[in-house]
């Protein structure tokens, strides 16, 4: 190819904003916490906890906030490295398990401390179906305007930006989630809450090796 060929098909080009994906993807964040939130009031038995300016007082509410934004910030970072070419994000599932594995050991501490015979109410409440099944439903909106965003980056992994959009959106979800969940224990937290994420990690990850292809 001769150079004056290359000179002329590189004379349009113009350089592209790096930070583009970064912004379409934040927008598209806020956009999904805005639709996550509809479906929670739009869930059937779904409204606020009429304890919450008591229970924001409390150390168990904010544990469960902490951890549930924890894995959306978690799945936004490394959603912002997969959307690019060649984007990789290791921290999308190493991240997660150490977050996960620290409040297991809590809970298994809770759990020694805890009288046997309080086990079962401890960790088997009656919300905990409704529990996972929700976060699900609430996070769908949310991975889907983040598939949106994270199409018009070029992504190569797919299953990984998948799993990262499902990861946020899961974690999105579970925050608004908590607001209106009344159940605070650690093992509740643990197991419920972090299957309902974890799901909808999984949900994004086989979802995103067909529809995140460009």
């Amino acid at each position: 190819m001769s150079d004056p060929l290359i000179e002329s098909l590189a004379a349009d080009l113009k350089p592209v904003n790096r930070n583009r994906v970064g912004r379409r993807l934040t927008l598209c964040l806020i956009a999904g916490l805005v639709l996550g939130a509809a479906v929670f009031w739009l869930l059937p038995g779904l409204t606020l906890r009429a304890d919450l300016a008591d229970a924001i007082q409390g150390t168990s509410f904010w544990m469960k906030a902490g951890f549930t934004a924890v894995l959306a910030i978690i799945g936004y970072i490394s959603l912002r490295q997969l959307s690019r070419p060649g984007g990789t994000a290791r921290a999308a599932v190493r991240l997660p398990v150490a977050v996960w594995l620290g409040l297991a050991l809590i809970a298994a501490v809770s759990v020694i401390i805890t009288p046997v015979e309080s086990w079962s109410g401890w960790i088997l409440r009656p919300t905990a179906l409704r529990c996972v099944i929700d976060i699900v439903l609430i996070s769908l909106p949310i991975i889907a305007v983040l598939f949106f965003a994270v199409r018009q980056g070029a992504p190569t992994r797919l299953a990984m930006a998948g799993w990262a959009s499902g990861l946020a959106a899961g974690g999105i979800a579970a925050t608004i989630y908590g607001m209106g969940c009344p159940e605070s224990s650690i093992g509740f937290l643990a197991v419920w809450y972090a299957l309902g994420i974890l799901l909808t990690g999984l949900i994004g990850a086989l979802a995103g090796r067909h529809l995140l292809r460009w």
